[in-house]
């Protein structure tokens, strides 16, 4: 499903119900609200929509942008495999930024996506200098006859707020299992292979790297992990690390994973590494056996956790 700009795509909605929110991570607490547009829409008989935004407007504003669980073309994937009849968003822009409440609700809600009912979390905010939130919304659209439905906010085992801010704070503690546990699946990271100094393979470990430098991920710490990494070819358990390689003296920060048991060459193709689990820090080795021997003890501790 391709996800439709309603600033600029062109369409003709009927009738809907919409999800709305900026959704990063997708974790289970979109899920819950998603899940309950999505049976509204179904029980009413109305077009479902989920409307988000195609960046976070932490970054387009400059305030405390600390990366995302998902890129947006992470986001619009995982959206539009849930179901919906139509994943739609708006570029976030500064001049979006100052829209009034009132003309985000008539312009947006009403006029383009004919939204008979909408469905926020608890905590949401809109409008220029966030002047409205979830409450304020809901009167916006009495005026409308419509209706808005707040969700409240869903929590993990511990009583606490399961929120895209929390989980971000939880993968950079290097937290793999309880960051996934609260999104609901595997933490990922996507991208395309580069070629390296093939050193690895040299080593009898080749690895496909990918380039961090410039990513807006949220990453867990410089480290070994226990992975999946999904290829063209088929799913791989691997150990991957990310950092330096300080052993030699590298300043190229790098996603190295080294899948088991495949052969084949995967350069310049995206492949998607799924974390597990935390296996060390990165360490700085005094010669190239001992690195090849924690490798293969790495190895072994892998494959116990897969």
């Amino acid at each position: 499903m391709k996800p439709i700009n309603i600033l600029s795509d062109n369409f003709n909605f009927d009738s809907s119900v919409v999800a709305l929110g900026f959704f990063d991570g997708v974790h289970l607490g979109h899920m819950e609200l998603i899940g309950k547009m999505l049976s509204y829409a179904k029980t009413k008989k109305l077009t479902s929509i989920i409307f988000t935004f195609d960046k976070s407007p932490k970054q387009v504003l400059e305030q405390d942008f600390d990366g995302y669980l998902t890129t947006p073309k992470e986001k619009f994937e995982l959206l539009s495999e849930i179901g919906p009849d139509n994943v739609c968003y708006v570029p976030f822009t500064k001049d979006f930024a100052s829209l009034s409440k009132e003309a985000f609700v008539k312009e947006i809600l009403i006029n383009k996506l004919q939204a008979q009912a909408v469905f926020v979390g608890f905590n949401f905010c809109f409008g220029a200098n966030k002047s409205g939130n979830s409450e304020i919304l809901k009167n916006e659209l009495s005026l409308y006859n419509r209706e808005c439905h707040i969700i409240e906010p869903v929590k993990d085992e511990n009583n606490a707020i399961i929120s895209s801010s929390s989980i971000r704070q939880t993968v950079r503690n290097g937290d793999i299992p309880l960051a996934n546990s609260l999104l609901g699946r595997k933490l990922s990271f996507s991208g395309k292979v580069v070629h390296g100094d093939h050193r690895a393979t040299g080593m009898g470990f080749p690895t496909a790297n990918l380039l961090l430098k410039n990513s807006q991920k949220c990453l867990p710490p410089n480290g070994v992990y226990a992975c999946y990494v999904d290829t063209s070819a088929g799913t791989y358990p691997s150990i991957v690390n990310i950092g330096y390689r300080p052993t030699f003296d590298k300043n190229t920060h790098l996603l190295e994973a080294h899948l088991c048991n495949f052969s084949g060459n995967l350069y310049g193709k995206e492949i998607r590494v799924k974390f597990l689990k935390s296996m060390r820090p990165e360490i700085k080795f005094p010669n190239m056996g001992a690195l090849i021997a924690q490798i293969e003890k790495d190895r072994q501790t892998m494959m116990e956790i897969l």
